[in-house]
């Protein structure tokens, strides 16, 4: 069964991680101050697909973001700091993949790999350049 998008619709909160999860979130460019609050935060998030067409909107510490992608193509996804990337949405099986060629604009890839636990939990094991770890969300 595919990854199923609009299950993840719904108020979501960082759950455990990876005993390198920080390690990667500083290689990913997030400040050591901010991790906390990133764990701490919950954030709603809307997201549909239409044939190969996901559009996603979270609402993160008060920043509403709103992206549209069409799976298996390079678009572009701006985060939290506004900061934008080039990224690919891919499904297989029943996992969402997210590709991000040059993640830091020094060519370091970044691989997401996200499917549901059960329906209140995604895992998302992500590999950053040499670094792999993972992070679990958990519905609030």
């Amino acid at each position: 069964m595919p990854f199923d998008v609009a299950k993840s619709c719904g108020k979501w909160k960082h759950g455990e991680h990876s005993d390198n999860y920080k390690e990667i979130m500083t290689k990913l460019g997030v400040p050591a101050e901010m991790f906390d609050k990133l764990c701490e935060a919950e954030f709603p998030i809307e997201s549909s697909l239409e044939g190969n067409v996901m559009k996603s909107k979270v609402d993160f510490m008060g920043k509403v973001i709103e992206n549209t992608f069409t799976l298996g193509v390079e678009g572009e996804e701006e985060d939290p700091t506004g900061t934008k990337r080039r990224v690919t949405y891919t499904m297989d099986g029943d996992c969402m993949i997210s590709v991000y060629p040059n993640h830091d604009g020094k060519g370091l890839v970044v691989r997401n790999y996200s499917q549901f636990v059960d329906d209140n939990t995604i895992k998302t094991i992500v590999k950053a350049g040499d670094l792999e770890g993972w992070a679990t969300t958990r519905r609030c």
